[in-house]
């Protein structure tokens, strides 16, 4: 009886044996835009243009201010230029984003004709995340609240590289937040902003000073990378300085836009750094969820 030949096995790839990570190098790009009050068409051809900037710099994800495609200043115009998330408009942005990831800020139509100050990210040609506003400012010149619904909701967003977090402008001023987006893995937080400047006596203006150390606190105790879009230009008697930046794990500022002027800011992060130093200072490993009180909050009120 003769013996049945042996089946000759093909030997396992690295890749077979290792399963793929994803690449932690990306291109961040950080459109620092002005914009025309309430003119969503000409502000999305403004936006097709960075578009194409962005993609001849190479970049892969490209962020834009809060509200770019609407203005920041709405009042009464904000039922006007509200859309669904699954408008033309950004379908068309979308399309023409291909491959890069884009993240844009718009005038939301929710839930029962709900309004928010919301945050869109367009990838693969289409929308596929969007995180709405969660602190409204209604104090001084802001007023938010009269005219926008709150969102209730913190998500990540998926990237190839990895999970990101988008906080809009005031939600920066709330640290949970940020700790809540690293503590569920995120490595970097994206803040897109319209945040009126405050001239003082430093050679920064006074309320980009206050930016960047919100930022680069954040990237410090929650340990990941920050990049901040901040708009520029005039609208109703405020003017918007810029100075969009990247920081790096740790609160070390990596790059900064010239003030006063629209600009494309360009950087290569790499998401291991977060990861590195994570190790070297777990923070977030150490986070406790037990800890009780106090049982009254602010003027005797109940603690939430």
């Amino acid at each position: 009886m003769l013996a049945s030949p042996r089946t000759r096995q093909t030997p396992r790839t690295s890749s077979q044996i290792m399963p793929e990570t994803p690449p932690t190098l990306l291109t961040i790009g950080l459109a620092q835009i002005d914009c025309r009050l309430g003119d969503v068409e000409h502000n999305a051809e403004r936006h097709l243009e960075w578009i194409e900037k962005a993609r001849a710099a190479g970049v892969d994800l490209l962020v834009f201010p809060e509200l770019s495609l609407t203005g920041y200043r709405l009042l009464h115009l904000t039922p006007r230029v509200a859309m669904p998330a699954n408008s033309p408009i950004l379908r068309r942005l979308a399309e023409a984003a291909r491959p890069m990831r884009v993240v844009l800020g718009f005038v939301e139509e929710g839930e029962r004709g709900v309004l928010h100050n919301s945050v869109v990210l367009l990838s693969d040609g289409a929308p596929s995340y969007i995180h709405r506003k969660l602190y409204l400012p209604t104090y001084g010149i802001f007023q938010e609240e009269r005219f926008f619904g709150a969102g209730r909701r913190l998500e990540l967003a998926d990237l190839p590289w990895g999970k990101m977090g988008v906080l809009i402008c005031e939600d920066l001023w709330h640290p949970e937040l940020a700790r809540r987006l690293a503590v569920a893995g995120t490595r970097l937080i994206v803040v897109p902003s319209a945040s009126p400047g405050r001239i003082g006596a430093g050679v920064l203006p006074e309320s980009h000073e206050s930016w960047e150390t919100l930022t680069r606190s954040t990237a410090l105790l929650d340990t990941c990378w920050v990049a901040y879009c901040g708009r520029v230009g005039w609208e109703e008697g405020s003017f918007y300085p810029g100075g969009s930046h990247v920081i790096r794990p740790g609160g070390e500022l990596v790059e900064r836009a010239p003030l006063l002027e629209e600009h494309l800011l360009v950087a290569e992060i790499d998401l291991r750094d977060s990861d590195r130093l994570r190790w070297r200072l777990p923070l977030l490993d150490d986070e406790r969820f037990d800890i009780q009180g106090p049982t009254e909050g602010p003027a005797g009120g109940p603690a939430r």
